[in-house]
């Protein structure tokens, strides 16, 4: 019975013939084309929303659309009494050749001498830490999402504003030889101005609380 060849012997072979299609120039130049440096932007925010189902965050850039998958915890804390008092912000994100992102988001809980005790308690509770150095209270999340291209610029639409902007730094993966996939975000305009994404209504962070997040 013939038996096929052993795979430590195929991919030897195939070692082998890679190296010597490369030492002889057959092989075109683009394989070995370095990879570009990192896109590297900012996107200036000052509006952020809620899917229908609570599940995810949209960020509305001019250029592109980011949706992040929302913790529980994150969104307990949202909900809290001390939501008035916190502060937001994101730290530096990362997008994949595959589009995917992951970054951090802070919330912060500044002036620990203005808290009551039982402000101090509840945002420990939430997993919140003090930092003497920043005098605050601090609780860092981690990200995880995607980011889509958006078709026309709707960032500036009108809605739920946050008390000021905020600048959402990104650095997003970016090759030479190739083209990757774009792609396109779920986000639709309604004729009366109203935002959707899969037929559901694209809700304010204020809908998940009393007031939008201050941001530093």
């Amino acid at each position: 019975m013939h038996k096929p060849p052993a795979r430590p012997g195929l991919l030897r072979a195939a070692l082998s013939a890679l190296a010597i299609a490369s030492i002889s120039g057959c092989l075109t130049s683009k394989l070995y084309e370095p990879r570009a440096s990192d896109e590297v932007y900012t996107e200036q925010v000052s509006q952020l929303y809620v899917t229908a189902d609570q599940k995810s965050f949209v960020v509305l850039g001019k250029k592109y659309h980011y949706f992040i998958l929302v913790e529980p915890k994150l969104l307990q804390a949202i909900r809290s009494g001390l939501h008035a008092k916190m502060q937001a912000k994101f730290l530096p994100v990362h997008v994949s050749m595959y589009e995917t992102l992951d970054g951090e988001f802070e919330l912060k809980i500044p002036g620990l001498e203005q808290l009551q005790a039982h402000e101090v308690n509840e945002a420990k509770t939430l997993g919140f830490v003090t930092s003497a150095q920043e005098d605050a209270l601090l609780h860092r999340y981690k990200i995880k999402g995607s980011r889509f291209k958006s078709s026309k610029d709707i960032s500036a639409l009108e809605g739920s504003a946050l008390n000021s902007s905020y600048t959402l730094q990104v650095s997003a993966y970016r090759e030479k030889s190739k083209v990757t996939q774009v792609l396109l975000t779920p986000v639709t305009v309604t004729a009366d101005g109203v935002l959707m994404i899969l037929a559901a209504p694209l809700l304010p962070v204020a809908f998940m609380a009393a007031q939008p997040f201050r941001v530093k």
